[in-house]
């Protein structure tokens, strides 16, 4: 085979093998076939350029931002259930884009599942506040419904994180329900 014809072969089957169009020991098999074994044949791996913004990383940075700010409206501003609300919608909104994104790219999703679980923690006491006054008991209630939450989401996710703070986080709060 011409070396022209060969070395645009390779560079297609190295193709294949970065973006994963066909299994990498099926490329390898293929690479060693066209080259007959000779590794001074085989193609260079292009480089790749390295990316001005790291998305994933300013992702990440605003989901943690999204639990800084929901704190701060839950506890410190005097805004209105509805205006909380609204708030948490724009920030579930940005949770579910956020999570498609983390799962297009392959990357661990487990920062996107603390803040959704930061979230509900904080709507959790809104809850509280808007429909039943801010009473402790019914708090403490709504604070082990969320825990079980936690554990059924962690055990139906295979999360052993969820699974042990919501286990934690509910023998912790019967035992203050104690007091």
């Amino acid at each position: 085979m011409k070396d022209d014809r060969k070395t645009v072969l390779l560079h297609e089957i190295n193709f294949w093998k970065e973006h994963k169009i066909l299994p990498e020991h099926y490329c390898d098999y293929l690479i060693a076939l066209y080259t007959q074994g000779d590794e001074n044949q085989q193609p260079q791996k292009r480089k790749k350029h390295k990316k001005i913004f790291q998305w994933e990383a300013i992702l990440s940075l605003l989901l943690v931002t999204f639990i800084l700010v929901m704190a701060v409206i839950t506890y410190i501003t005097v805004i209105s259930f509805g205006m909380q609300t609204l708030f948490l919608s724009v920030f579930v909104v940005a949770l579910i884009f956020s999570w498609f994104y983390f799962r297009k790219k392959n990357l661990n999703p487990m920062l996107v599942y603390i803040t959704a679980a930061f979230l509900l923690l904080f709507y959790t006491v809104q809850i509280n506040a808007a429909f039943f006054g801010n009473k402790t008991t019914s708090l403490y209630w709504l604070l082990l419904l969320n825990c079980m939450m936690w554990i059924v989401g962690g055990l139906i996710g295979k999360k052993l994180f969820f699974t042990l703070s919501g286990l934690i986080a509910a023998v912790l709060l019967f035992f203050v329900m104690l007091i």
